[in-house]
């Protein structure tokens, strides 16, 4: 009989445990809240590097998409500056490549020994470089390529001393050679000393080479007093390529005029 109470009694304390451990699991029991909270502060440690890593692909796309369209706006307003010139100067021979015409670069090595020299940048033989392209900084003559690799190629600027461009004044049509002094200064020289060019006639390139066609605009005859040479004036010139802060190049590899 005792044994029997016993084991009604244990039956009876194990389906009340049980029952309490269910109602304690349940959906909205407050254990249970607290289990899926833990649950979720333990779980949130392993899932952050692949969220993190989700989300920089995710920008790394988004950033790649947006540097191919800011490039193609760049390309577009350069050839919106040449156009824009073109039609102020009212130079019909001047040329405006079309939009396969420029390859848009990007400056990677300038090295401070020869700063007002030479810039390197990322674009080769195997984008359609050649030597002797002209390169350009804002619609203006940056300077020519001089070197060319597979992968990457050397561009000389107007601020060399050993790159001279042949070129013409818009106003007057008198010709001349423009050299820079190695320092960032440039000069125009070969004016003959009867002729007078006054501050702001602006100057574009001559005649030279199928690579360095005629009517890239160069900039402007500075107000600063010319020197006279041998029977040559030496005119300062300001160009109009920003060669202080120079990150970006377009790459003038045809086109032909429009």
């Amino acid at each position: 009989m005792l044994k029997r109470i016993t084991s009604a009694w244990l039956h009876g304390l194990a389906a009340t445990t049980v029952g309490l451990l269910f109602l304690a699991v349940s959906p909205g029991s407050p254990v249970a809240e607290k289990a899926v909270e833990y649950t979720a502060v333990i779980l949130d440690w392993p899932e952050r590097p692949a969220i993190l890593v989700r989300y920089l692909a995710a920008e790394g796309v988004f950033w790649v998409s947006g540097m191919r369209d800011l490039g193609e706006r760049l390309k577009e307003m350069e050839l919106e500056n040449v156009r824009l010139r073109s039609t102020l100067q009212a130079r019909p021979d001047l040329l405006v490549p079309d939009r396969s015409g420029l390859t848009a670069s990007r400056v990677d090595v300038r090295p401070p020994a020869f700063w007002w020299k030479e810039v390197r940048i990322d674009k080769g033989s195997s984008d359609g470089v050649q030597e002797g392209m002209p390169a350009l900084q804002d619609g203006f003559l940056a300077g020519r390529v001089s070197r060319v690799f597979s992968n990457h190629s050397w561009v000389e600027l107007l601020t060399s001393p050993t790159l001279l461009v042949p070129v013409v004044v818009d106003e007057t049509r008198d010709l001349g050679v423009l050299a820079g002094d190695g320092s960032g200064r440039v000069h125009v020289l070969y004016i003959p000393e009867e002729k007078e060019l006054r501050d702001g006639m602006s100057l574009s390139t001559a005649l030279a080479s199928d690579l360095l066609p005629p009517g890239l605009p160069v900039g402007a005859i500075s107000s600063t007093d010319p020197r006279t040479e041998g029977g040559f004036r030496v005119y300062r010139v300001i160009p109009g390529a920003d060669f202080s802060t120079m990150y970006s190049l377009f790459i003038l590899t045809g086109g032909g005029p429009r």
